[in-house]
């Protein structure tokens, strides 16, 4: 039930905040658990998160923006202690970066390529 009403606050979470707000109130949940209630895609631009099962960010342009929690808010106020961090742009404090977020969509739907550099 309490991953249930963190995934009808928002329906997508970074792996580490959804582990980070299931910890903060007392509960461990493994992959399998999760699994029943949302998924992952393998690649792409929403590799790094859990996403809840019937919701497809890819149709949605609005998955592009969230509504934040302050729990969830990257301040830049410490160096990320792990090699490879995946945030949100919500999640980053920078007027600038909201303001090109809150800008109206564009597209009906949202079509990310990326290029290999190496």
């Amino acid at each position: 039930m309490a991953v249930s009403r963190l995934f009808d606050e928002r329906p997508i979470w970074s792996k580490n905040a959804l582990t980070k707000r299931l910890l903060d109130i007392g509960l461990i949940f493994t992959h399998s658990k999760l699994r029943r209630i949302s998924y992952y895609f393998s690649n792409g631009p929403f590799l790094r998160f859990w996403i809840k099962k019937g919701y497809d960010p890819r149709k949605d342009p609005d998955s592009r923006m969230l509504k934040p929690r302050w729990e969830d808010i990257c301040t830049f106020r410490a160096f990320p202690y792990k090699m490879q961090t995946s945030l949100q742009l919500f999640e980053l404090v920078d007027d600038y970066i909201q303001s090109e977020i809150n800008k109206p969509p564009s597209q009906a739907s949202c079509t990310i390529s990326f290029v290999n550099l190496y």
